[in-house]
């Protein structure tokens, strides 16, 4: 209780501290500065991690989106990594945690086109690449189609789910493309399963008109108290 007086500018140093690595992040020359450079800077994201959770503060979690961007910027560029997703997709989740932090603070219409933004710069880097022969794109930007469909409806998002969805429909066909090189048959069978797999849905939904309307009114219900 007696040393009660020296917590708060304790605490206010503390907390100040972390951002001398975002000053020295200009002037890191040599490799092994930035090395150092990148690893304070990734400590100092830790640390208003940290923060965040605990004092639920924004400044902290703003603060933890630019240190953790700067220091994995750095890191990549010392990696000599090339692939844009290492440094879309990191950018591309703080848009979207902002938009869920700041949500109170962003304008409402702004909401759907910030998160449009985040779940388009998740995915560029694969869609940019869906044209090389590699098949890696096209099982990355599948991946993370299906991730972002499953943390869009955990999250209620229908921004994200339209997205994802996209993505997901893009990764399929190119798929089908790709393979036609080997197995030319291959779009014709895909052509005609597709074909006949409408014909027995449209069949269903008419055989069971009055359920599949009951189920639409429920879905769209749901969906209208979606973000």
């Amino acid at each position: 209780t007696q040393l009660r007086v020296l917590h708060q500018p304790f605490t206010q140093v503390a907390q100040i501290l972390p951002m001398y690595t975002v000053l020295r992040f200009p002037f890191a020359g040599q490799q092994g500065s930035q090395l150092w450079s990148a690893t304070c800077l990734l400590v100092a994201a830790a640390v208003y991690a940290q923060r965040t959770i605990t004092t639920r503060l924004t400044r902290f979690g703003i603060l933890t989106a630019v240190t953790g961007n700067l220091g994995l910027i750095m890191l990549w560029k010392l990696l000599n990594v090339a692939d844009p997703g290492f440094y879309l997709v990191p950018a591309g989740l703080t848009v979207l945690a902002f938009t869920g932090l700041l949500k109170k603070q962003i304008p409402h219409a702004a909401h759907e086109p910030l998160r449009y933004t985040g779940a388009l710069l998740i995915l560029m880097s694969p869609v940019t690449q869906l044209l090389s022969e590699s098949w890696v794109p096209v099982l990355t930007l599948l991946v993370s189609s299906v991730a972002l469909i499953l943390l869009a409806i955990g999250l209620k998002l229908r921004a994200l789910v339209y997205a994802g969805t996209a993505a997901l429909a893009a990764a399929l066909l190119t798929m089908v493309m790709k393979s036609r090189v080997e197995y030319p048959f291959l779009p014709w069978l895909c052509g005609i399963g597709l074909g006949i797999a409408v014909i027995g849905i449209a069949a269903l939904c008419e055989n069971h008109r009055e359920k599949v309307l009951s189920r639409i009114r429920v879905v769209t219900a749901e969906l209208a108290t979606w973000n």
